[in-house]
């Protein structure tokens, strides 16, 4: 009886030191600082100097293990499985810790699901709240009669000196979260890095969206609301957009204007961030009123020229190579009809129907020489003259370059430098052509004529299209009067 007796009373010695050891590693917990702990020791402050937290600010959770050195003082292990709302969140384990020893993660407030472990046992498991501006605790309490978990919660002391560097020993909240995506579609992926609190986006972030894998465009300063990402945003080919891109419609807010380098300038409705429906302003001046696709006409609509006049297209696609009928005017035109072949202006009805007469033709003929078989198909002809012109070809000055892209048929183009005392001049004007032995069917688009040096449009021309005399030995070819060579 006398030996359970003292058995019974050297137990309860054990456990009222035990808790004298747990008062003792509260208040070290209570106070932010152990003296064996393995985290630098902040310096002393006033609970007065602490700056308010924002909702944007993230909190930390801690893991500190008692520094008692008495009882199961090795072998502890934190471990983050999941956030209760936030997007992103990257699950973590800490390594095996002693007795001392404490990690710290920076994390965006919310709800987290924490276990601890003592040597691969489950001690603890429950939902742990971070709080911004603040140091949420997970103390690792253990005795010689039992273990306990305790959590507490502490200022964070870089509120108080925010000069303090925390990379020593407090993992960035960058290492726990990564990007969450905004929408993918079309083609388009919108990744959101940034504050989050309790599953909302507070503050501004980063935006980084791209279009079939390749950089499109970055936000910086992003505010993602429920409808709209607005921001600093920069385009990876250029681009500038006047409005917000809408969370709800995926697609830039209607009625904004995108202008590129080149001057292209489109204002109306929008597929994702590219132009579907409004006014086209092309490089070239002339002006495109319709459906939109890869910042060309396509389906109906009205081209309206640059130097004056309207003519309304079933597909603009076509354009400028269009071939038929269209209706026209004009302020000092009457409205009419309007004939072209090839993007070529023609002088009227027949000879649009002439022109496509032979297209009939030779088509029709090409027919019958694939129907009757190679064995029958008569020998072709090697091209002869003209017919067998192609490449690049410079005048005796070298100042004015012909440039043809096959023997037949097909397009050119003509660069040509003048000078005027200190200043130099070019003159351009693309164009497509048909070629028979000793002529040349050219017609041509706007040419334009601007100064050499800066690149700047001194003004834009058109020139009358036709047939002109050709010859062509293989090396000299004489166009219109003029040599070039090979």
């Amino acid at each position: 009886m006398l030996n359970t007796f003292l058995d019974l009373k050297m137990a309860a010695a054990a456990r009222a030191g035990l808790i004298g050891l747990v008062g003792l590693g509260l208040t070290a917990c209570q106070g932010g600082n152990t003296a064996n702990s393995a985290q630098p020791a902040p310096p002393a402050f006033s609970p007065y100097r602490f700056a308010a937290a924002e909702v944007s600010d993230p909190g930390v959770i801690q893991f500190r293990i008692n520094p008692s050195g008495v009882g199961a003082y090795y072998g502890w292990q934190m471990q983050v499985t999941k956030a209760a709302r936030n997007q992103g969140f990257k699950p973590f384990i800490t390594e095996q810790l002693s007795a001392g020893a404490s990690k710290e993660y920076a994390l965006w407030p919310d709800r987290y699901a924490v276990n601890v472990y003592r040597l691969g046992k489950l001690e603890f498991s429950d939902w742990v709240e971070v709080v911004p501006g603040e140091i949420t605790v997970v103390y690792a309490d253990y005795g010689l009669l039992f273990d306990d978990i305790v959590i507490s919660r502490e200022p964070d002391p870089t509120r108080a000196s925010p000069e303090l560097d925390t990379r020593a020993w407090r993992t960035p909240v960058s290492a726990s979260y990564g990007p969450e995506a905004l929408f993918a579609h079309n083609g388009y992926r919108a990744e959101y890095t940034g504050p989050q609190n309790n599953g909302d986006r507070v503050g501004t972030g980063r935006v980084e969206i791209t279009r079939h894998g390749q950089p499109f465009a970055e936000i910086t300063h992003a505010e993602v609301t429920g409808d709209k990402i607005t921001g600093e945003t920069q385009y990876a080919d250029g681009r500038e957009v006047d409005g917000d891109y809408l969370n709800h419609s995926h697609q830039i807010e209607p009625g904004s204007t995108t202008t590129w380098p080149d001057g292209t300038r489109f204002t109306g409705s929008y597929r994702a961030f590219e132009p579907q429906q409004g006014e086209l302003r092309m490089a070239d001046g002339n002006v495109w009123r319709g459906p939109v696709s890869e910042r060309k006409p396509a389906g109906q609509g009205r081209l309206i020229w640059w130097q004056g006049g309207w003519m309304d297209m079933p597909d603009g696609a076509a354009f400028p190579h269009q071939t038929g009928t269209f209706s026209c005017g004009g302020e000092r035109v009457p409205a009419g009809e309007c004939y072209y072949y090839g993007g070529k202006k023609l002088a009227g009805a027949e000879a649009l129907a002439a022109l496509m007469e032979r297209d009939r033709q030779l088509a029709a003929d090409r027919r019958r020489e694939a129907e009757s078989g190679p064995a029958a198909a008569a020998p072709v002809a090697e091209p002869a003259g003209c017919r067998a012109a192609s490449g690049t070809f410079r005048d005796q000055t070298g100042n004015s370059t012909l440039r043809l892209d096959g023997p037949g048929q097909g397009n050119g183009s003509l660069v040509s430098y003048t000078e005027g005392g200190a200043a130099k001049y070019r003159f351009d004007i693309g164009f497509s052509f048909t070629t028979t032995a000793d002529s040349m069917s050219v017609t041509y688009g706007n040419g334009t004529y601007s100064d050499a040096a800066s690149g700047q449009v001194l003004q834009r021309m058109s020139a009358p299209s036709g047939t002109v005399p050709c010859r062509y030995d293989g090396r000299v070819l004489v166009f219109d009067g003029v040599e070039y060579y090979r």
